[in-house]
């Protein structure tokens, strides 16, 4: 995000250390449901347009919540705040964002099955806690992301989240209180690992 660099570069030198470090982070991952099927239902190019409107949607509600856009995996998207720059309420930045992308999904959806005759929907998992985050990678290729269960168990979250639909965990919703409105799974979840 254009914003975060700037900041970066006006801020200290400590902001512009990018090298491993523990940081309490909350965790955003976002995947397109059943688009394994779609695309093998499309021609290439109608593939690569809905795929880059979606990318364009999930990156526009991270950057509107002042998140770090770590990276695309295919139809995924993995955000995380609170770091490299630190922020006030990455647990709410997180889930506003992921409200916005289910937003997007439904007008997103529509135009789509207007025109191909599909609908899309996407699944959102959040979650909060410490990871590693730094330049990870080899000389040749670097990446600034975050590792670790926190990761991880955000992941996971999105995994099981049914399309339309965005997961959270017991922590994330305890920490948003009276601030959002949540209903509890009346399943526990097994999430794999």
């Amino acid at each position: 995000d254009p914003a975060i660099i700037k900041e970066l570069l006006e801020g200290d030198k400590e902001s512009l250390e990018l090298a491993g470090k523990l940081r309490n982070i909350a965790v955003l991952f976002v995947d397109i449901r059943g688009f394994t099927t779609l695309s093998e239902q499309l021609t290439p190019e109608q593939v690569v347009k809905i795929l880059n409107e979606y990318l364009t949607l999930t990156s526009r509600c991270i950057r509107n919540q002042r998140g770090t856009l770590d990276k695309f995996v295919g139809d995924c998207t993995m955000a995380f705040w609170g770091a490299p720059i630190a922020c006030e309420d990455p647990v709410g930045n997180a889930c506003r964002a992921a409200l916005e992308m289910e937003a997007g999904a439904k007008e997103l959806g529509r135009r789509i099955e207007k025109k191909f005759g599909k609908t899309i929907s996407f699944g959102v998992g959040v979650h909060y806690g410490p990871a590693v985050v730094g330049n990870i990678g080899s000389p040749e290729r670097m990446d600034y992301t975050a590792i670790g269960d926190t990761v991880n168990t955000a992941s996971r979250l999105e995994s099981n989240a049914p399309a339309g639909t965005v997961y959270i965990s017991r922590l994330v919703a305890d920490m948003l209180g009276e601030r959002a409105v949540t209903e509890t799974l009346d399943h526990k979840l097994k999430l794999k690992g």
